[in-house]
């Protein structure tokens, strides 16, 4: 890898890290597809995990008191076990149709929220274990999983910070279990250190960017942001990643 890829990816980190911690999700998916250019998938992934976890430690304990508990430990609790099973589908099924699954999913889930908004009702809290469980498994295959799971964020009874540091704190812990799968099964990141040292701090610097943006983000333009990258992602998942088109 040359100097100049280790730059792109250096700064990608700010960028994603701040986008992130400004719509809560997204960021993550930017920087895999970048990494993905550099790296096999089977380093990639456990790779980017690392990059992730340390952005999103930061981003969850500057928002640590925002959390929304009830829905933290609801969503942890099946993370593991689901992705015990992720790790044994990672080279069963194809990517590209996982990732269209994915994209078609974060559009659904989108319409259902709208649908929710007109009944006047968010998806009940014991909905975020099967989602946990969900959310571990596919994890494991596609290596982020953020976009969806802000769909499901997306709540009535919860404001941007509260939305933004608990999906901090999901990322924590899916990447947490990401990790010990993937080095159980034998990823060796080893060679890529320097690197991924780099890309920590970056990351920690995107956040600070990120979090005094989201301090001065109106609450509707927030919202709207955040489902417009929700939607541009899931177009990419399904259009490049899933059917190939340029």
């Amino acid at each position: 890898m040359t100097p100049f890829d280790i730059a792109i990816l250096v700064a990608a980190t700010v960028l994603s890290s701040a986008l992130t911690a400004v719509v809560g999700a997204g960021g993550g998916t930017f920087l895999l597809a970048l990494m993905l250019l550099h790296m096999p998938p089977a380093e990639a992934i456990p790779a980017h995990g690392v990059v992730q976890m340390v952005s999103n430690i930061a981003r969850t304990w500057l928002l640590r008191r925002h959390l929304a508990w009830p829905i933290v430990w609801r969503f942890t609790a099946p993370l593991p076990a689901g992705s015990a099973l992720g790790l044994w589908l990672f080279h069963l099924l194809p990517e590209a149709v996982v990732r269209t699954l994915i994209g078609g999913m974060i559009l659904l889930t989108l319409a259902l929220q709208r649908l929710r908004r007109m009944r006047e009702r968010d998806m009940p809290i014991w909905g975020f274990v099967p989602l946990g469980f969900v959310t571990g498994a596919l994890n494991m295959i596609v290596g982020v999983i953020g976009p969806v799971l802000g769909a499901f964020m997306v709540r009535k009874d919860l404001r941007k910070e509260q939305i933004v540091g608990t999906l901090g704190l999901f990322g924590v812990a899916g990447n947490l279990v990401k990790l010990v799968g993937f080095t159980l099964a034998g990823a060796a990141l080893g060679r890529h250190a320097p690197l991924l040292a780099a890309m920590a701090v970056a990351g920690l610097f995107g956040n600070v960017i990120g979090r005094h943006v989201l301090d001065r983000l109106d609450e509707r333009l927030f919202r709207l942001a955040f489902q417009a990258v929700l939607i541009g992602l899931a177009a990419k998942l399904i259009l490049v990643d899933g059917l190939g088109l340029p």
